[in-house]
C-alpha cells in the first residue's frame, strides 16, 4: 500500500535472449586461430613444455571490405573432323558466351546492380559512389553511373516496366501519391513523381512510378489509362477529375485525423471541439485494427454494423459544429464535410482500407532518397528512376532481393532473342518462379 507523499519504485530485471549471439555467429564459416607460446619452456626451470589441451576463448566477427574480381570470358572453339573432310571448309563450332548489360563498359550486371543499390535503396549519391568505387581500384564517374542506370532502364527494364504497369490498371484496388522533383534540364522549376500501386489484399503486388512535368489530371488518367475500380487518394483535383462512371475515390481518413490533430491545443481538455473530431476517427481506426486479419466479406459485414453508424454521428457532428471558418478547426470540419461522400466510400467493399498510409509510404522512400540526390540532371534520368525503383520496390513488396534481382535480369535480359513478347517477360516478374527461386 501506498500513503500520499511516498513514492513506490517497482525494480526489475529484463529477461535476457539466451542463444541469440551465438545463433548469429552460428550462422558464419569459422576460421581457427591458434594461439601459442613462443618458446616451450617453463619459466621457473627452464624445462621442456608438453601441451594438453585447447581452449575456445571467444569468438569474433571479422569484416572484410568488398573487392573486385575480373572474369575472363574465354570462348572455345570446335571443328567437327567428320564435315571437314567432306567439304573443302573446315567446320567450326564456338562455345556461345553471355552477352555484356552494355558493350565496352566497366559496368557488369553486378556492378551496375550494386551501384542502383547503393542509390535507390541506401540513398547514396552518385556523387559519393564515385569516391567508394575509387578506393576499390575502379575509377568511374558519376556521370558513368547515371548513364549505366539510363541506359540499363532502357535497354533492359522498361519492357517490364510496361507490363506492370499493364497488370496493375487490370486490379480493382489501387492506391496513388504524388510529390514533387527537380530535374535541372526541365522547362519548369518543378516537376512531379507519382506512385500508383496495388490494393492491400492483392497478390501480385505492384508499386509503379511515374515521372512527368505536370500534376494535373492529364496525367492520372494517361497513367491509369483504362483502369475501372476503386482509387485511394487525397483530394487532390487531379483525381477529382477522373471519370466517376469508371473510377471511385477512397477518400484517406488519416488525413481527416491529420487536420483533427493539427486543430488541437497542446492542453487540451475533454471539452475541446477539436480533440473530441480526433476521438472520433481515433475509433474508427480502433475498429479497423481489430478487423485487420479478416476476411473481406467480414470485415464488410462488420463496417455496416459498427463503422456506419460511427461515421454517420461524426459527419452530424460537424454539421452541429459553428467556429470561425479560417481557423484550423474550421478548415478541420469543412474538409471532412466537403468530401463525405468519398470518406465514406470505405463502406462499399470489404477490400477498401481507411486510409491512404501504402501509398504516401511508398513515396517517402522518394522523398528519402531525394534529399540525397536533390535532382536528376535530365528527364531521361528520372524517368529511368521511376522505372528502376518501380522494380526494386516491387520485388521487395514480394520478398525479393532487390538487388539479386537486378543482377539476374542484367544477366539473362541481354541475352533473350526478344523483349515484346508477354510470355518472355512475364518470366521475370518478381513473383515469378525462377526469380523466387533464384532472387530470395
Amino acid at each position: 500500500m501506498t500513503y500520499p507523499g511516498e513514492t513506490e519504485t517497482i525494480t526489475y530485471k529484463r529477461a535476457k535472449s539466451k542463444g541469440r549471439k551465438q545463433a548469429i555467429l552460428n550462422q558464419f564459416q569459422a576460421e581457427e586461430v591458434h594461439h601459442r607460446l613462443e618458446e616451450c619452456l617453463c619459466p621457473d626451470c627452464d624445462g621442456d613444455l608438453k601441451e594438453i589441451g585447447t581452449e575456445l576463448k571467444r569468438q569474433e566477427l571479422v569484416f572484410i571490405p568488398a573487392q573486385l574480381k575480373r572474369l575472363d570470358h574465354i570462348q572455345h572453339a570446335y571443328k567437327c573432323q567428320t564435315c571437314s573432310e567432306k567439304s573443302d571448309k573446315d567446320k567450326i563450332l564456338k562455345a556461345p558466351v553471355p552477352k555484356a548489360p552494355l558493350a565496352h563498359s566497366l559496368g557488369s550486371a553486378s556492378i551496375i546492380a550494386h551501384t542502383i543499390h547503393q542509390k535507390f535503396n541506401l540513398k547514396v549519391p552518385n556523387y559519393r559512389q564515385e569516391s567508394d568505387w575509387e578506393k576499390l581500384g575502379l575509377p568511374i564517374s558519376r556521370k558513368e553511373i547515371a548513364n549505366w542506370h539510363i541506359k540499363s532502364a532502357q535497354y533492359y527494364l522498361k519492357p517490364l516496366y510496361s507490363l506492370l504497369s499493364d497488370i496493375l490498371r487490370e486490379q480493382s484496388v489501387l492506391h496513388a501519391d504524388e510529390t514533387s522533383y527537380r530535374v535541372l534540364e526541365s522547362d519548369t522549376n518543378l516537376t512531379y513523381f507519382w506512385t500508383f500501386l496495388s490494393g492491400k489484399n492483392e497478390e501480385q503486388g505492384i508499386i509503379l512510378y511515374h515521372h512527368n512535368q505536370r500534376r494535373n489530371g492529364q496525367v492520372a488518367k494517361e497513367v491509369l489509362g483504362d483502369f475501372k475500380g476503386y482509387l485511394h487518394c487525397d483530394m487532390w483535383s487531379a483525381y477529382r477529375s477522373l471519370d466517376e462512371d469508371e473510377v471511385t475515390l477512397v477518400g484517406c481518413w488519416a488525413h481527416v485525423r491529420r487536420k483533427f490533430f493539427e486543430a488541437t491545443p497542446k492542453n487540451a481538455d475533454s471539452n475541446s471541439l477539436a480533440k473530441k473530431g480526433l476521438s472520433y476517427c481515433d475509433q474508427m481506426f480502433a475498429l479497423e485494427k481489430q478487423w485487420e486479419e479478416l476476411a473481406p466479406e467480414v470485415r464488410h459485414q462488420k463496417r455496416q454494423e459498427q463503422l456506419r453508424p460511427l461515421m454517420e454521428e461524426f459527419f452530424d457532428w460537424c454539421r452541429e459544429q459553428y467556429v470561425l471558418p479560417e481557423s484550423k478547426l474550421g478548415r478541420a470540419l469543412k474538409y471532412s464535410l466537403d468530401y463525405e461522400s468519398t470518406f465514406k466510400t470505405v463502406l462499399e467493399d470489404g477490400r477498401l482500407v481507411l486510409s491512404n498510409n501504402l501509398a504516401e509510404r511508398a513515396i517517402k522512400s522518394l522523398v528519402m532518397g531525394r534529399k540525397n540526390w536533390l535532382f536528376s540532371q535530365s528527364s531521361e534520368g528520372a524517368e529511368s528512376s521511376a522505372i528502376i525503383m518501380t522494380l526494386i520496390e516491387t520485388a521487395k513488396l514480394h520478398q525479393v532481393d532487390s538487388e539479386k534481382y537486378i543482377v539476374f535480369l542484367l544477366e539473362h535480359l541481354p541475352n533473350e532473342e526478344t523483349l515484346e513478347k508477354k510470355e518472355v517477360l512475364e518470366a521475370y516478374l518478381p513473383w515469378a518462379k525462377q526469380i523466387q527461386e533464384h532472387c530470395r
